[in-house]
């Protein structure tokens, strides 16, 4: 069997790895795979044609711009590639701008195409679907909300939960990991974002929150974990421009070890608060960006919440404190008010190993018995 694949960032190939690692195991004969992946894909034996980060640009910078041609010679080349192979299915992982595109073009050769990870059509933009009805044969679904919305519209569609439920420990031993990271007494884990944008926003409101959270909490540490070192070094130097008279650690490509060595969660809002949820860790949701960017968003934005956990759970379980309401003032103010309510604490985290439960799928198998099921 032969199998394309293609995934454009650190999150698709990581789900991609999964579902490579689950075909070879599951499958009784041999699988050749071509695409393009990265780090992950290439310990499972994926060897990618072209290099992943250049799919991964976004925004609307002048990075952008000198990429687009190099994107559109990788899409030309990657589609002559998976022709010239005869490959028997497409599976695009996320990355639904390059993807979809890719997934189009193949199936009007009669290749079978896989859409892995659902675009948000359930937050905004909900006409996409129509064009992955036109190029796609399965959807493979990680939100159960998911699959009904494709099934309305008459589109083949699986939920397979989502790998970090699967992979993280339903219990988690808090001590362990602080002693793992070499953490004592209290520990606060300060999660500011995974882009430049965010560091500049949020970054000086969450230490200043810090400052008073420390006021009130005796023996605290606040962890600040970062997955680069061009934000850890950003970060770092924002906290020596200001006088930080709190303890506090910085680490690099630790965050799920911060999460679980925490005792509370201040995080951006984003991917990673799932991650906090699936830790059972008590949590506030912040986010701030400028008023004419919520202006957008409120225009096309359909949904309640902006945390993941609660946007899945339909429920404001974990406090949200966006736009206005982030201030460092208000965010320490319902920090402390939450650290000191332990019932409150208790029921979040029941909320929140409910929601793992819902998500904890075995999500590599399902995909790939589904992708076997579509082939064959």
């Amino acid at each position: 069997m032969k199998i394309g694949i293609i995934a454009g960032e650190a999150s698709g190939d990581v789900l991609a790895a999964g579902l490579i690692k689950e075909l070879k195991h599951i499958y009784p004969h041999k699988i050749e795979f071509y695409g393009i992946g990265g780090s992950k894909m290439a310990s499972e034996g994926f060897n990618s044609s072209f290099d992943m980060n250049i799919l991964s640009v976004g925004g609307y910078g002048l990075d952008v711009l000198t990429a687009i041609p190099k994107i559109l010679y990788i899409r030309h080349k990657i589609y002559k590639l998976f022709i010239q192979q005869k490959i028997d299915v497409f599976i695009g992982v996320d990355a639904p701008d390059f993807n979809l595109y890719i997934e189009g073009k193949l199936k009007q050769a009669g290749i079978k195409t896989v859409h892995y990870v659902s675009p948000t059509i359930w937050a905004w933009r909900y006409q996409r679907i129509f064009k992955i009805k036109r190029v796609t044969n399965l959807v493979l679904c990680v939100f159960p909300m998911e699959a009904p919305l494709y099934a309305n519209e008459q589109i083949p569609a699986k939920y397979v939960g989502h790998h970090l439920a699967d992979k993280i420990d339903c219990t988690i031993d808090t001590n362990q990991y602080k002693n793992q990271l070499q953490l004592d007494g209290t520990v606060f884990t300060i999660l500011v974002g995974s882009r430049v944008s965010e560091v500049d926003s949020l970054g000086i409101i969450f230490i200043n929150a810090c400052k008073i959270i420390n006021q009130a909490v005796a023996n605290a540490t606040f962890v600040f974990p970062f997955s680069s070192e061009k934000l850890q070094n950003k970060f770092i130097n924002i906290l020596n421009t200001h006088k930080v008279e709190f303890n506090y650690k910085v680490l690099l490509n630790q965050t799920t070890a911060a999460i679980c060595a925490s005792d509370q969660v201040l995080a951006k809002s984003g991917t990673v608060t799932l991650e906090v949820a699936l830790c059972k860790k008590p949590m506030i949701i912040s986010y701030k960006i400028s008023k004419f960017s919520e202006w957008i968003l409120r225009k096309r934005v359909k949904i309640k919440f902006v945390g993941l956990p609660n946007i899945l759970l339909n429920e404001e379980v974990a406090p949200e404190l966006i736009q206005r309401n982030a201030t460092a003032e208000i965010l320490a103010a319902e920090f402390i008010k939450l650290f000191n309510n332990k019932e409150e604490q208790q029921n979040m985290t029941l909320k929140f190993a409910q929601l793992q439960h819902i998500l904890r799928q075995n999500s590599n198998l399902i995909a790939a018995q589904a992708v076997l099921s579509l082939v064959e």
